[in-house]
């Protein structure tokens, strides 16, 4: 073989390999690639699943103060939504199937009994005692099946994979199998019987074309002065950060770690954010309370009543809803954060307020508050009423009476609200208790 003829045969040999290693290289690639995705899609599933536990449970506890056939039969509608869709989900998973049985029959009869009490309700039967109880017992079921798969989803968070039947850490050393996991959340279902804060209203309240739109717009001048105000600084100390677009366009201005808008129209706070970080509690809760109600008045948000709070990271996060002549109006809402440890206003969050804030016509109940209360389950006590006026997904807005009521079997607590034109339930919001305030869901 002359030389000629073996450099030829060497560089043949060399392509040769090296079309192989990239043929080996985009395989292996295409197969990370594919890995990733299917990795992907079961975390989302997973994701999926456990919210939609979070919303049966929700649903199936808020049953259990239901009194009216409109109200069941829209509850019925989410269950059933809800539970089809967890259903779709745990399809998903790489799981046996077969190990399931018990997930599948809860999933199906907690949407079927729902639909079963919304058609009694309808034909003007009263739901039993009996009948109650079981709601109360899916409801069991779903808060430990919850528990079970809110794990799963917490140790995936943290690091972990659902690869090949089993979850791994980030170093891929195995830490659980996924079979395992639902096997195990299966005997939830060893002796089931035969057979989902940010405020009240917050989502619904920012749908709407922004009423402030209709007020005078101000100079980025004007703006500057209440900026000013609003940080307690001097407006030479204030830099201009730009405009923002939006449903409530505004001036953005910043000092040090304060950024801040102003409306272009009305001039108002639309909202305040500190960056920096928060020391040791000093201050009580009803301190920072008073000091946000105090510094609502002094920016010009008149009129606010406070109702529920929350604290994180020691801000105390006070909801303040619009109150005039004994009537709550919780479409116009205001968020205000107060620091725990040194009683500054932390953050605000006005665009609720600024949105749907306006003249109205004043309030009028059809039905006496004593025969509204008639409307409420006689499984319930009420510990208070007031009226009030609450924005639907619609976008409209309804008069309601809210019931502050008590379960007398289980002691849990809910909002309801009566439509005081027509008596109807118009819907049911959960009081979430904690040591770091009071949450509705």
């Amino acid at each position: 073989m002359t030389n000629r003829t073996s450099i030829r045969f060497f560089s043949f040999a060399v392509c040769i390999v090296a079309v192989l290693a990239a043929y080996s290289i985009i395989g292996n690639n295409n197969s990370m690639t594919y890995k990733t995705r299917l990795e992907a899609n079961y975390q989302q599933s997973l994701t999926e699943l456990s919210e939609c536990l979070d919303s049966i449970e929700t649903n199936l506890t808020k049953s259990s103060y239901a009194a009216t056939q409109t109200m069941m039969t829209r509850l019925s509608e989410d269950l059933y939504s809800e539970c089809n869709t967890a259903k779709n989900a745990l399809s998903h998973l790489p799981i046996e199937q077969m190990n399931l049985s018990g997930a599948y029959k809860f999933l199906s009869q907690a949407g079927d009994y729902a639909g079963y009490l919304s058609n009694k309700i309808k034909s003007g039967e009263q739901i039993s005692d009996k009948e109650y109880e079981n709601l109360q017992k899916l409801l069991k079921y779903a808060e430990k099946y919850a528990d079970c798969v809110n794990d799963m989803v917490t140790r995936c968070t943290n690091g972990g994979q659902i690869t090949e039947n089993e979850i791994k850490s980030k170093s891929g050393e195995k830490v659980a199998s996924i079979s395992v996991d639902f096997t195990n959340a299966e005997d939830t279902f060893s002796d089931y019987p035969t057979l989902v804060y940010d405020g009240p209203f917050a989502d619904a309240v920012l749908n709407r074309e922004a009423q402030v739109k209709k007020e005078k717009q101000v100079s980025r001048e004007e703006a500057l002065k209440q900026a000013a105000k609003a940080l307690y600084t001097t407006e030479d100390k204030l830099k201009y950060e730009g405009d923002e677009d939006g449903t409530v366009p505004c001036y953005n201005f910043s000092c040090g770690n304060f950024n801040t808008a102003i409306s272009k129209n009305g001039g108002h706070i639309v909202y305040i954010l500190d960056s920096s970080k928060t020391g040791t509690k000093s201050i009580t809760e009803e301190n920072a309370l008073n000091i946000a109600s105090a510094y609502l008045k002094r920016i010009g948000y008149a009129d606010m009543k406070s109702t529920y709070y929350a604290v994180n990271d020691n801000v105390c996060v006070i909801n303040f809803a619009f109150a005039q002549n004994g009537v709550i109006y919780y479409s116009d809402l205001i968020k205000v954060g107060v620091s725990l440890d040194d009683g500054k206003i932390y953050s605000l969050e006005a665009q609720g307020y600024l949105v749907n804030h306006k003249t109205r016509q004043a309030f009028s109940s059809k039905v006496s508050q004593q025969e509204l209360a008639k409307k409420l389950s006689t499984r319930l006590e009420v510990i208070s009423a007031k009226p009030c006026l609450i924005p639907l997904d619609n976008g409209t807005e309804v008069q309601c009476i809210e019931f502050h009521c008590r379960l007398k079997s289980e002691g849990d607590e809910a909002l309801v609200y009566i439509n005081a034109q027509t008596g109807e339930e118009e819907n049911i919001l959960l009081l979430l208790y904690s040591d770091n305030g009071t949450l509705t869901k």
